[in-house]
């Protein structure tokens, strides 16, 4: 058997496309310090940079006994998760050594973002061979492991900053790698539907936006950009609150010409 786990997105934890983790109330401590030591992972971590990036506002007058229970249960959970008969350090391993707690991923078990970056990796060193096609298809692979934010279910941890934007960008990154791929060889139709699903995704950037009105208008469908312009403009300025840069605004001019 193999785990894999997902953080593009909602967290979660597969075997055989199926998720093994329990759907409870109860559970979402445990689960947000799973979460904390998987963005940590091989990495030492001492139990008071813990308690003060997960516990500095609990009420509790022993953090570090609370923290030490939370472990326990966390230890439970990837127990439960493992087959009774496999060695637990083939997939995942948390461990407490001369007084700092580490978290490890053995190779029975696969991270999203593990396969997101070497799909990257993958497509950089195809487009260096002149693989165009591989390229485009080890990128457009890529962009489909992305389904939001990383470990988008914990939104205001100030300890994911950093990660999330990092995946974020390199989301991003790749996606107008691809688009400039695809435009070399006239897929419009194809950019349209990848910019179409992006929005899903990320619907107040910007140049996804601008990409899919281009598209469209090396399409031919230009009442079909303009209708989209129309609805970009209004969800730039009333929804996010924001001014459109110049370069969109002027979008318009290129559609009515």
């Amino acid at each position: 058997m193999k785990l894999y786990i997902c953080t593009l997105g909602e967290f979660d934890i597969k075997a055989d496309g199926k998720s093994v983790l329990k759907d409870s109330s109860r559970m979402y401590k445990i689960y947000r310090l799973f979460e904390y030591f998987l963005t940590f992972r091989n990495k030492k971590l001492l139990p008071e940079t813990i308690i003060d990036n997960l516990l500095s506002d609990s009420e509790s007058d022993d953090p570090k006994n609370m923290l030490r229970t939370q472990i326990f249960r966390l230890r439970k959970v990837i127990s439960s998760i493992i087959p009774e008969d496999e060695d637990s350090e083939k997939y995942i391993s948390l461990s407490f050594t001369n007084g700092y707690y580490c978290l490890e991923i053995g190779e029975n078990t696969e991270i999203d973002i593990d396969r997101f970056e070497a799909l990257i990796q993958k497509g950089e060193k195809e487009l260096k061979n002149n693989d165009v096609s591989g390229a485009a298809d080890s990128f457009q692979n890529a962009i489909s492991l992305y389904k939001g934010l990383y470990l988008s279910d914990n939104a205001y941890e100030v300890w994911l900053v950093p990660t999330r934007n990092y995946y974020q960008r390199l989301y991003l990154k790749t996606l107008f790698r691809l688009i400039d791929l695809l435009k070399k060889n006239e897929k419009n139709e194809r950019i349209v539907s990848l910019c179409e699903e992006a929005l899903l995704i990320e619907p107040f950037e910007e140049r996804i936006h601008i990409e899919l009105m281009d598209a469209l208008l090396r399409m031919g469908q230009n009442k079909t950009a303009l209708n989209h312009y129309e609805y970009a403009l209004n969800l730039l300025e009333k929804e996010f609150d924001a001014k459109p840069s110049q370069r969109f605004l002027d979008f318009v001019q290129k559609i009515q010409n």
